[in-house]
């Protein structure tokens, strides 16, 4: 899935310079702002519009830089696969951006950085399927404890239960924590990193401050960092490099490599969650066939509405993009979510249909050389978690009428604030 930071630096003090004054104004004349939306229920309409009309479109961002957004199934096809189309240029200050500061190229180039150091395949490694530092059964076993607290507590205090706080954020840190190797009693405070994904006004005014405190947090921890875990692999294999990341550099990749398995994964199980919640009909149907779950977490990947921002790219020379010629040092904004709904690939996008059998692959982990690592892992951890879900409460429902569900507001990954559920 993406890489989710937006800002390593304070925002600039300034104001707006004039090409940014120009922008502004061209906003006013009739070229759109995005985001649009950050609800994970409903794609929001203009992307929805988008998609159909016009695939590929001017947009502004809260950096009030004007980007290329695509929108439609085959343009993002192409774009992710692009090699024109560069995602550590992102890094690079002078470059175009989402929100008022770039990310360091530990974010952006991770795996550059560490093919470089020659740990890449150590990395692809250990977050590959057949990795060693946590088995399923313990991915389940997490899952399936954080439920049965979370139903004990609600009869105890007949309370409802909270899918986001009580399952899918704890259970994507304590996960998170043992496959790296990050000390098992920082998961509840880690849980609450989810912060760290934030954008626009919220990222202006916390990023920078929670950023250089979990990177304190983390310089601690990789100080002292034993053999075991993905990080402690990576860290004993770098002592031995022909061309050693620095500390730093190390620090860096591990806090990004933690907030990934952190938002994406709880962000994607938590709707998977209020999915089931809201439609006891789907959850009985998956509980009584079991082997239709794999089939139905692809239709999920597919119809689900994960990014607050986009899948952001910078055109290293001029290229075209379904179409639209978009010329060297421009911004690139992949809407994934908008592409799964495109009506000419796919019959009906706006259904959830796990009996699908759709004639081209979702684009949820990327394509090509940027395919995501962990995307079968993922895919089996999400699983594991569900099927936890679904035999641990059966009669999960939810406690408020579904319009009731609050998204939290300017994130790249979203989650609703809270889902409260009963059984």
């Amino acid at each position: 899935m993406k890489a989710p930071f937006r800002v390593f630096g304070p925002p600039s003090p300034a104001g707006p310079s004039i090409e940014q004054e120009t922008v502004v104004m061209s906003v006013v004349g009739g070229i759109p702002h995005y985001p649009f939306s950050f609800r994970g229920d409903a794609l929001a309409s203009e992307l929805g519009r988008f998609v159909v009309e016009e695939p590929v479109t001017r947009v502004v961002t809260n950096a009030g830089a004007l980007g290329w957004l695509v929108t439609g199934y085959d343009a993002a096809r192409e774009a992710l696969k692009d090699p024109r189309l560069s995602r550590s240029l992102i890094a690079d200050p002078a470059m175009p951006q989402e929100d008022h500061s770039a990310p360091p190229l530990s974010v952006v180039g991770t795996m550059t950085m560490l093919r470089a150091a020659g740990l890449r395949d150590e990395a692809v490694k250990g977050m590959g399927p057949r990795q060693p530092h946590i088995s399923l059964e313990r991915v389940r076993d997490i899952a399936s404890t954080l439920l049965t607290t979370m139903t004990a507590k609600g009869r105890a205090n007949t309370e409802p239960g909270d899918l986001v706080a009580d399952f899918a954020l704890p259970w994507a840190s304590q996960v998170t924590c043992e496959l790296l190797g990050l000390p098992t009693e920082a998961s509840p405070e880690l849980a609450g990193w989810f912060r760290l994904l934030c954008t626009g006004e919220e990222a202006d005014e916390h990023l920078f401050s929670d950023w250089t405190k979990a990177l304190s947090r983390f310089d601690d921890w990789m100080t002292g960092i034993g053999t075991e875990g993905l990080l402690g692999r990576l860290a004993l294999l770098n002592r031995s490099s022909e061309h050693p990341l620095s500390h730093r550099e190390l620090v860096e990749i591990a806090l990004f490599l933690f907030v990934s398995g952190l938002g994406n994964p709880a962000g994607f199980l938590a709707l998977c969650g209020l999915v089931l919640a809201r439609d006891p009909e789907l959850a009985a149907r998956l509980r009584a066939e079991p082997q239709a779950l794999p089939g139905a977490l692809e239709e999920l990947y597919r119809w689900s509405v994960m990014l607050g921002d986009s899948i952001a790219r910078i055109a290293r020379e001029d290229a075209e993009v379904g179409g639209v010629r978009v010329s060297a040092g421009e911004l690139v904004l992949i809407s994934i979510d908008a592409a799964h709904r495109d009506p000419a690939v796919f019959d009906s996008p706006d259904r959830l249909d796990i009996d699908r059998r759709p004639s081209a692959p979702h684009l949820r982990f990327g394509q090509g050389r940027h395919f995501c690592p962990a995307a079968a892992l993922n895919r089996a951890q999400t699983e594991a978690a569900l099927r936890a879900l679904l035999d641990t409460v059966p009669g999960l429902r939810l406690a408020v009428a579904p319009e009731e569900i609050r998204w939290r507001q300017d994130h790249a990954v979203l989650l609703p604030e809270t889902i409260p559920v009963r059984w």
